[in-house]
């Protein structure tokens, strides 16, 4: 599928210039869970409408209100942000919200403006923070600036070109200062109203807008390569793992979004087992410089049978524990060592699909090993000092010190592990001997049964 152009602009709720790096520091520490509105949860059939559950291209019935029934899930996995798909008035085939027909009110289909802002109320209760999409730079068919012969300056003459919901779109001049000035409104308008912290921007091409409350950008102005790189590495076991870049700070990293097909998919199609997939991918995506971003639906996971035009509806009765599990450990990780978030990162392996790496900042250092192979794989780390130990934090085990400063890591086939490198604690001689004396009374139990049985045997 071709791709569209996409910029990453998230606009915050306070204002000032000198803010970029800020910007960028804040949102590194995030972890976000993205979701179409329509086809995650109805929450009130109240404004339900026209609904066609078999037609993929039709409202299904997802609104505001089961987004907000459901914080409590997104916040259990430990996700701190939500970010939803266009939620302004759109097309009546436009479930997804890209044919926008009116920037300034909410979908009717999705609820109300005071749903948007229950939603960002509810959400920084529970101490999350809420992104929405915005298209920019053009607008659905049926827009009623089509007929305006005061804004047929606002337009250029082509439209999208594309093989999916934006082909023949129609297209504005984003250099026109009208435009820009109306952009500007329109997001000052909604920041006020909803309270939300900040806008992705699905934009048609061309510069960012230069706007004050701009302070996080990204342009895509080709296919998303960092995203198709993850996706054929960890595709199957045992693809190399060497061309996988550990990152800088600012970078959005996901495997999935409505441009194309689940990974949940594909690694079915290749008769690979989904789940050990998706856990070797995300513990990559939760250990390196970036804001990790979440497909709804990836913890269950959802399968959309290959067609990314199939935006299946999100099952909240369907789930994996296992996959439950690993998100739970990773957000925890991030919130309890900032090294995952802050530090530097320096790649120390990666030979024959096994790659290790360190992550550091003020004195805290973590090693992180992926075993993408299919047989287990070993190496050796000679850069640390003596007296340490590495303990895992997703496996429980503990590497120590094989010889001087040198530290053995052993990872069996398709397995992750993160490692603190701390001080050696020795062993739990407490521990030992009390699972020993455990296992004598348990001995002596036995023995003593046995002799009584049979000094029973014998007086019969």
């Amino acid at each position: 599928m071709k791709r569209m152009i996409i910029a990453f602009l998230l606009i915050p709720l306070f204002f000032g210039s000198a803010l970029t790096v800020q910007a960028e520091e804040k949102w590194q520490q995030e972890s976000i869970y993205y979701i179409v509105v329509d086809r995650f949860m109805n929450g009130s059939t109240a404004n339900d409408g026209e609904l066609d559950l078999e037609d993929p291209s039709a409202y299904h019935g997802g609104d505001l209100s089961g987004v907000r029934d459901q914080l409590d899930y997104i916040k259990e996995l430990g996700f701190t942000t939500i970010q939803l798909s266009p939620i302004m008035s759109s097309e009546s085939d436009g479930f997804h919200g890209f044919g926008v027909t009116d920037y300034e009110t909410v979908e009717e289909h999705f609820g109300t403006m005071e749903d948007a802002r229950k939603l960002v109320t509810e959400a920084h209760e529970k101490g999350m923070k809420v992104i929405f999409d915005m298209p920019y730079g053009f607008v659905g068919n049926a827009h009623p600036w089509l007929e305006d012969q005061r804004k047929s300056s606002w337009f250029l003459e082509e439209t999208l070109e594309d093989d999916s919901w934006f082909d023949g779109l129609p297209k504005l001049d984003t250099s026109n200062p009208e435009v820009a000035d109306y952009y500007s409104e329109v997001w000052k308008k909604w920041e006020e109203e909803t309270d939300v912290d900040g806008f992705r921007l699905i934009t048609s091409g061309g510069a960012a807008p230069q706007n004050d409350l701009l302070v996080f950008s990204e342009t895509y102005d080709e296919e998303k390569e960092e995203q198709q790189t993850l996706r054929d590495v960890f595709q199957a076991a045992g693809a190399s793992l060497e061309p996988l870049a550990l990152g800088e700070g600012g970078q959005i990293w996901e495997l999935d979004d409505f441009l194309g097909s689940r990974f949940t998919h594909e690694a079915v199609e290749g008769g690979q087992n989904p789940v050990t997939r998706l856990q070797l991918a995300w513990t990559y995506l939760y250990t390196i410089p970036g804001t990790p971003r979440f497909y709804y639906g990836c913890e269950i996971p959802l399968d959309d049978g290959g067609d990314p035009s199939e935006i299946p509806m999100m099952n909240f009765k369907a789930g994996e524990e296992a996959l439950s599990q690993r998100i739970e450990k990773l957000h925890s990780m991030r919130e309890e060592f900032p090294a995952l978030t802050k530090g530097s990162v320096h790649e120390l392996y990666n030979e024959d699909g096994l790659l290790v790496y360190e992550r550091s900042y003020e004195g805290e250092r973590l090693i992180i090993a992926i075993n993408n192979a299919e047989a287990t794989k070993t190496m050796e780390l000679d850069h640390l000092e003596g007296g340490l130990q590495l303990s895992g934090l997703l496996e429980d085990g503990i590497i120590r010190e094989q010889r001087d400063g040198v530290y053995r890591i052993g990872m069996e086939r398709e397995t992750a592990d993160v490692f603190v490198v701390e001080a050696d604690k020795g062993y739990n001689w407490l521990f030992i001997g009390f699972v020993g004396g455990v296992l004598l009374i348990f001995v002596f139990s036995v023995t003593m049964i046995s002799i009584k049985n049979r000094k029973d045997q014998t007086v019969e």
